[in-house]
C-alpha cells in the first residue's frame, strides 16, 4: 500500500473535485477526501471532519484575528485543513501523505515516482518560486505537498501560537497593512503561515516546483512561471503541453529541454482545463482549452 493520498475540500461536491479524485486514484492506490457533511458521500473513501472534535483548532479559533478579505467560508476552510489531516492521521495511525488541493489533477504514483526524489531529511514539501518575497507577498503554496505526521503536527502548533506570539503577530498585521495601504486584495492565509513556518525549517522543507530528475509538480497550469520567472513555454493562456502514454510533458526554457509534470494545478479559471486533463480523448483539444473557455465564460 503506497501513501495515502489526500484531497481535503470542505463545502460542496463540485464536479472538479470528482475529476481531482479520479486522477488522483488512477495512479494512487489510496485516496482519501477530507471532507465534512456537504460531501460526506462523495467518495469511496472519506472522513467527515464535521464528526472530529479537534481541541487543537478549537485553541487556534481561541486567539484566531481575521487579517484578510477573503470570503470567510474560503479563508477558514484552508486555516482548518491541516489540523483536519493531522487529526486523520492520529486515527488512522498514518505517518506520511500527500495533500493535493481539489483542483489538482495528478499523473503520478506519488510513493513511487515523488518519494524518491526528496532528500533523506525532507519531513514536508512545499511549492513556492525562486523570487524573493516582500511583506506583501510572503506566501508559499501546499496544493502538492509532502507531510510527515511530525512536520504537520509542528505546522498546526505554530499555527496555533502565531497570533499569540508577539513578533509573529506584528508580521501578521504588518502584511495586512500593507495591503490595506497599497489597495490591494488578499491578506494573511493559510499560505502566509506556511511561509514562515518554512523559513523556520528550511533544512527539512524541500520545494517541488524546482525541477529535479527531469520531473516537477506545476505551480498552475495557466502560468508560465513555475520555480523561475517565465520558466516554460506557453500556448494561448497554458503552458505548452505534450502528453505521452498519458503523461504531461512541458519545455523549460531555462534548462532548455522537455520536463515531466507530476501533476497539473488548474487553479481559479483554469479548472475548466480539468475536464479534458482528464480524459484522453478530450487531450488532443488542449491547445485550444482557452479559446473554448473564452467561449464558455461568454455563455
Amino acid at each position: 500500500m503506497g501513501i495515502p493520498v489526500l484531497i481535503a475540500h470542505f463545502g460542496g461536491r463540485q464536479s472538479y473535485l470528482q475529476l481531482s479524485l479520479e486522477s488522483a486514484a488512477r495512479f494512487n492506490t489510496d485516496v482519501v477526501l477530507i471532507g465534512d457533511g456537504s460531501n460526506k458521500s462523495f467518495w469511496r473513501n472519506s472522513w467527515n471532519s464535521d464528526q472530529a472534535d479537534i481541541p487543537k483548532f478549537r485553541k487556534f479559533m481561541d486567539s484566531y484575528v481575521k487579517l484578510s478579505d477573503y470570503p470567510d467560508s474560503y479563508e477558514m476552510a484552508n486555516w482548518k485543513r491541516p489540523f483536519m489531516m493531522e487529526a486523520w492521521m492520529k486515527e488512522q495511525g498514518i505517518e506520511r501523505v500527500f495533500l493535493l488541493d481539489s483542483d489538482v489533477m495528478s499523473f503520478a504514483d506519488y510513493s513511487k515516482e515523488v518519494v524518491p526524489q526528496l532528500p533523506s531529511e525532507c519531513s514536508a514539501t512545499i511549492m513556492v518560486t525562486a523570487s524573493e518575497q516582500k511583506v506583501g507577498d510572503w506566501w508559499s503554496s501546499p496544493h502538492f505537498s509532502y507531510w510527515t505526521r511530525e512536520a504537520l503536527g509542528d505546522l498546526t502548533t505554530f499555527t496555533v501560537a502565531a497570533y499569540r506570539d508577539p513578533d509573529l503577530r506584528s508580521k501578521l498585521e504588518s502584511k495586512y497593512r500593507w495591503h490595506i495601504d497599497n489597495g490591494r486584495p488578499g491578506g494573511v492565509c493559510d499560505m502566509t503561515m506556511l511561509y514562515h513556518w518554512a523559513a523556520q525549517n528550511t533544512g527539512k522543507v524541500f520545494n517541488l516546483a524546482k525541477v529535479t530528475h527531469h520531473s516537477v509538480a506545476d505551480l498552475g497550469v495557466g502560468a508560465s512561471t513555475n520555480y523561475f520567472d517565465d520558466e516554460y513555454e506557453m500556448r494561448r493562456g497554458f503552458k505548452r503541453l505534450i502528453f505521452r502514454n498519458g503523461i504531461p510533458y512541458g519545455y523549460n526554457k531555462v534548462l532548455q529541454q522537455e520536463v515531466r509534470f507530476w501533476c497539473l494545478h488548474c487553479q481559479g479559471k483554469s479548472k475548466g482545463a480539468m475536464r479534458f486533463l482528464g480524459r484522453p480523448g478530450l487531450r488532443a483539444f488542449f491547445p485550444d482549452l482557452y479559446r473554448i473557455a473564452q467561449f464558455q465564460r461568454a455563455r
